[in-house]
């Protein structure tokens, strides 16, 4: 059902208290089942299969598993004879393929990481000058830093050699309040400078992350001192660093490091240069700093290191925040690294997430996102870390394990966040990338699956397609719409390997919101928003940050209402600044409908085009207070989604969601041979 849109002037903003915990969702056991399989898609049999709490699953002939297991998402490894381990993130109830490379002596694998830092909001969770709600206090312990890591610590362990961006100096004193005056060691100009302790050094060399990139356009954040103070701090501890130096040709000197025979050599350059200032954050011929990419000396120093190393990775950072798209700089730049014999170019800058991709014999990555960061932009949140095996020169597997920053903090995740950063990497740029376990995966030697589906649907159907389901180019003049969930936590699930977080990964809302199994529309739970008649304000549900979305994006929120009171609302906040209050506000009325245990839920859905001056928006559920004081007032809500609908015509891994304006026949394809279960979620019309 589509309600009518009304739209009214006025702010959004309402005081909540963030609720960042809730009731547990009583869960039996269930079980996990999958395959172990290595880069060809061969069958790997008695492999060894690690569970939480200790258990051990082990594979037959065909390479499968089978486990029964309690909670939510999990990390399970896998090993092997003459195979290199893996570990990732599973869920029970979902087919969990998990690859294994063979020749575990003669390849070697590297792990990347986007942007890490551990200041500014760390120490003043909310920026308000106040640290009460501090993650780090002043004067941190190592063991303290490295917590901050400790959810994705299995997955950085899990290669021969990993390394992030250290988007910050390392600084004695890296704290200063937002509200007060900028001390003098600091760049005096710029808009954002930060620093972490000295302590996170050893703390990322602790969480299983082997060297840092320092071509970025931080490191400068505290001046010269700065820069001496973190090279200093990362060569106490023994952490191999490139991109930055006290000189220009030290900025650009490789690392050089042997892994398993291989000679492997590493280089870090930025774009962004901070020349529109009086004191850039690049080296010269006078000072240090970041190595400042050109194309000339990026050229030189890639063909000096292939002379000297079997593999050379480049890493350049660069491009717009927040457009997962690179410029045309930074892509003419990363194809001089590959002509001139890089094996990996793998960028960084915008912090969110981009595709993946090859380039002849390299692979490329545009933008690695954010692995541990304290931004409050909403499309920061979505991550991944990168996998690639090598042997003999060459890329044999590609892999991306998504995590979701929660509250500042990594966590693998499986579900909806999962599939919308795995559509990302494996979507957003042409190229050999499927959607396989543990996501977008690139294996050259691996059989190319096609499964396909065909569907009867009817006009006016949306749907939300099932992980590693897409559809090719829609035929000329079909009415039929693909579009990307821009929220990826409405299903509301618990979707992260880390117990203690209930759920709602990302949503705000205060005592009188639940969540729970009676709300549920598709999965396990949903949400209630309860009130007293004695109550007197508005009872709200939302995402804690606003969404960034481009001016002219075609905009569809929708939600499915299991059950509803008279007042209910479903909102759609319009902002034309990323701070401040909003310009209007999109509401549709929720009609009153008991709460049904069973049977389909009621669709209510908000469309809009972004009028030029709108950057972001905000969705919001609102259970207004009862007009009567003698009745309570309720509203059981699930499957929120935000679609930003692709241009007609547009097709591909990237999209999770399909709408059809006429009676039609979808082929939907899969990248996994034999793929079982329905290619829709949750479609209505």
């Amino acid at each position: 059902m589509t309600l009518a849109l009304v739209a009214s002037l006025g702010g959004a903003g309402i005081a909540l208290n963030a609720s960042r915990t809730g009731p547990q969702i009583a869960t039996s056991q269930r079980l996990l089942l999958g395959r172990v399989v290595d880069e060809r898609g061969q069958p790997v049999p008695k492999a060894t299969v690690q569970l939480s709490g200790g258990s051990v699953a082990q594979t037959d002939q065909d390479g499968s598993f089978s486990a029964r297991v309690a909670g939510g998402p999990l990390l399970i490894t896998a090993s092997a004879a003459g195979h290199l381990s893996r570990t990732q993130a599973a869920e029970a109830g979902t087919a969990t393929d998990i690859i294994l490379t063979a020749a575990a002596a003669t390849t070697v694998s590297l792990r990347f990481g986007g942007d890490v830092m551990f200041g500014r909001r760390f120490y003043d969770r909310n920026d308000d000058g106040n640290r009460d709600d501090a993650i780090l206090a002043v004067g941190a312990s190592v063991a303290q830093h490295a917590a901050l890591l400790a959810h994705v610590k299995p997955l950085l362990e899990d290669a021969d050699l990993t390394l992030v961006n250290l988007e910050t100096p390392l600084v004695p004193n890296p704290w200063f309040s937002a509200k007060g005056p900028r001390p003098g060691a600091f760049h005096p100009s710029k808009e954002f400078a930060f620093a972490s302790a000295p302590e996170s050094a050893q703390a990322l060399l602790d969480s299983g992350v082997d060297l840092v990139d320092l071509g970025n356009n931080h490191v400068f954040d505290a001046l010269g001192p700065g820069l001496a103070s973190t090279l200093s701090a990362l060569d106490r501890v023994g952490m191999p660093h490139f991109g930055a130096g006290r000189t220009l040709d030290e900025a650009w000197a490789p690392a050089f490091i042997r892994r398993k025979g291989h000679g492997l050599a590493f280089i870090g350059c930025t774009t962004i240069t901070g020349f529109e200032h009086l004191i850039p954050y690049v080296a010269n011929a006078e000072r240090g700093g970041a190595a400042q990419c050109t194309a000339d000396r990026l050229r030189q120093e890639v063909a000096g290191a292939r002379s000297r190393a079997d593999l050379v990775v480049v890493m350049i950072h660069g491009g717009e925040e927040y457009n997962p798209s690179q410029t045309t700089v930074v892509r003419q730049l990363t194809s001089i690294a590959s002509e001139a014999g890089a094996a990996l170019v793998v960028n960084g800058h915008p912090h969110v997430v981009g595709g993946v991709t090859v380039q002849g014999k390299t692979v490329v990555a545009e933008t690695m996102g954010n692995l541990l960061f304290d931004q409050t932009v909403w499309p920061t949140f979505l991550s991944y870390l990168l996998r690639v095996d090598l042997r003999a020169g060459s890329p044999v597997l590609a892999t991306v394990d998504p995590i979701l920053v929660d509250d500042y903090l990594p966590r693998p995740v499986v579900g909806l966040p999962a599939d919308a950063a795995s559509r990302r990497a494996a979507g957003m740029l042409p190229g050999p990338l499927r959607l396989l376990q543990p996501g977008a995966v690139y294996a050259p030697d691996w059989p190319v699956g096609n499964q396909q589906q065909q569907l009867s649907v009817k006009a006016g159907t949306l749907a939300r397609l099932s992980p590693g389901w897409w559809m090719s180019a829609p035929p000329a003049g079909s009415q039929i719409t693909l579009g990307e969930d821009l929220l990826w936590t409405g299903s509301f699930e618990d979707l992260d390997t880390d117990p203690s977080t209930p759920g709602a990964h990302q949503w705000q809302f205060g005592a009188s919101v639940l969540r729970t199994t009676a709300a549920s529309c598709s999965g396990v739970t949903g949400m209630e928003l309860r009130r007293s008649p004695k109550s007197t304000g508005d009872v709200v549900l939302t995402p804690t940050h606003r969404q960034l979305v481009p001016s002219g994006t075609a905009l569809s929120l929708v939600a499915e209402i299991r059950g509803a009171s008279t007042g209910a609302t479903l909102e759609l906040a319009l902002f034309g600044d990323t701070r401040g209050p909003s310009v209007t506000t999109l509401r549709a009325t929720i009609p009153a409908r008991a709460s049904a245990a069973s049977g389909a839920c009621q669709r209510v859905r908000i469309d809009t085009r972004l009028q030029p001056g709108i950057v972001a928006v905000q969705p919001f559920l609102r259970l207004a207070s009862p007009q009567s004081n003698t009745r309570a007032a309720h509203l059981l809500v699930d499957d929120v989604r935000l679609v930003a609908w692709a241009a007609a015509g547009a097709s591909g891994r990237r999209y999770d969601t399909v709408e059809v304006r006429e009676d039609t026949t979808l082929e939907l394809r899969n990248d996994r041979t034999g793929a079982k279960g329905p290619a829709f979620v949750n479609a209505s019309h």
